[in-house]
């Protein structure tokens, strides 16, 4: 598979299932509507900032969702990334 234009394939980290103190349980309606952050498995010619291998913030909603075998990827354009560690 070959990315085009200003497309990233994003890998997404798990959201967990309690918060750090783990007295709060996230309900699963709410996780799809949060922001997620993921590691950056593929980049298109056109994207000038990210770079493979960064995690990044992306917004679940701006995404398409893929899965490759049997794992869920993110497609997201460049414009969409919040913030990039």
């Amino acid at each position: 598979m070959k990315i085009q234009g200003n497309a990233i394939l994003i890998k997404p980290d798990r959201i967990p299932e309690r918060s750090s103190t783990g007295q709060i349980l996230i309900p699963r309606s709410s996780k799809e509507m949060l922001s997620e952050w993921g590691t950056v498995v593929d980049i298109g010619p056109a994207c000038k900032e990210v770079r493979q291998g960064m995690r990044v913030l992306f917004p679940r909603k701006k995404g398409s969702v893929i899965v490759i075998d049997g794992v869920d990827y993110f497609f997201v354009n460049e414009y969409h990334i919040k913030y990039m560690e």
